[in-house]
């Protein structure tokens, strides 16, 4: 017999907010600081420590307050950045043109993610490929824990908010079967937390 136990009240997942920032674990890239550049509204919850992103702030910087273009550039790849500087209002707006002139042979994607609170947003500039959506659900704890318990073991699992909410529609004793590899003619029981104020209200939903 196998039972899971989902708990989307937001207490099983404190551990991933920490200043270690676990979540980002859960995010499908190679290396999230260097990939993932997130800024906005969460001044305390900014990621900028990517180096094609300091590499351009710096660049910009020197241009805006020296006029120094940088000496490991080509002559045409300056007079580029050159164009862009003598025609934008502010380096804030040509940031984007200048990263992708310094780093031509990467793809760079830029976005707003949103949380529930219009309130609460954060951009993002991402190089190469990273799914928004899981960066959205887990950069605002929009995420469930879920607990497995089988016979033998016990272990823990983290699914995004709109996942579970899919598979609720779709049919989630086949989604928890599929995702936990548990074979269709063992016994399965699924819990869902009902309540959070002080104890959780356990509701049998499969």
């Amino acid at each position: 017999m196998t039972e899971i136990r989902i708990d989307n009240t937001g207490n099983g997942t404190d551990y991933l907010y920490t200043q270690s920032a676990m979540w980002r674990d859960y995010i499908d890239c190679e290396n999230f600081d260097e990939e993932v550049v997130l800024t906005g509204n969460r001044d305390y919850n900014n990621f900028t420590e990517a180096s094609w992103y300091q590499r351009t702030k710096e660049v910009l910087d020197d241009i805006d307050a020296w006029g120094e273009y940088p000496e490991d550039l080509s002559d045409e790849t300056n007079a580029k950045l050159k164009e862009l500087y003598e025609n934008c209002r502010c380096t804030e707006d040509i940031f984007m043109a200048t990263l992708r002139i310094l780093y031509p042979k990467d793809t760079f994607t830029t976005g707003t993610i949103r949380s529930a609170c219009q309130r609460e947003w954060q951009n993002y500039i991402i190089k190469g490929d990273v799914d928004v959506k899981l960066l959205e659900a887990f950069y605002f704890n929009r995420v469930s824990c879920v607990t497995i318990i089988t016979d033998t073991e016990s272990f823990s699992d983290v699914i995004a908010d709109d996942v579970l909410w899919k598979a609720s529609q779709s049919g989630l004793e086949e989604y928890c079967r599929k995702e936990y590899d548990i074979p269709p003619d063992e016994e399965l029981h699924i819990y869902q937390a009902d309540g959070y104020i002080q104890t959780f209200n356990w509701k049998k939903v499969c």
